[in-house]
């Protein structure tokens, strides 16, 4: 079975027993269908890039489990009509980052690669004394 990482942004306005429930509710729901829930983290309420529902902050919860590629389709229905759910993402993980997670790690993020910097001109009095030279 493939292994997804879930990334929900929920009503920054809810009491940590309602968050629990809703943990609670997504777990029967994906164990109910086959799935299972490998690890749950819980980053707190964090500031979103910008105004969802007239809300500026966020409860930020990550989820990982395993499942089919129906069980995904019908997470993503659900969220879509829960209330809570401000924004949800599914994104299926690579071997790698699976191993990570077991081993309790964090899945390694992909780094951006070095960009190579441009070589530096001269300070600006160079480049000013340069093109006095070409007028003449």
């Amino acid at each position: 079975m493939p292994t997804y990482e879930t990334m929900l942004v929920l009503d920054p306005e809810m009491s940590k027993e309602q968050v629990d429930g809703l943990v609670e509710k997504l777990k029967q729901f994906l164990g109910d269908r086959g799935g299972e829930v490998l690890k749950v983290k819980e980053w707190g309420v964090n500031a979103l890039a910008y105004e969802i529902n007239k809300k500026n902050k966020g409860f930020y919860l990550l989820l990982y489990f395993k499942g089919g590629v129906a069980l995904v389709a019908e997470m993503e229905r659900n969220l879509r009509l829960m209330e809570e759910v401000l924004r949800s993402i599914i994104v299926k993980i690579e071997e790698a980052d699976i191993e990570a997670l077991q081993q309790g790690g964090e899945p390694e993020q992909e780094k951006a690669p070095e960009q190579e910097q441009a070589p530096e001109e001269g300070p600006a009095e160079d480049q000013e004394s340069e093109e006095e030279a070409e007028e003449q």
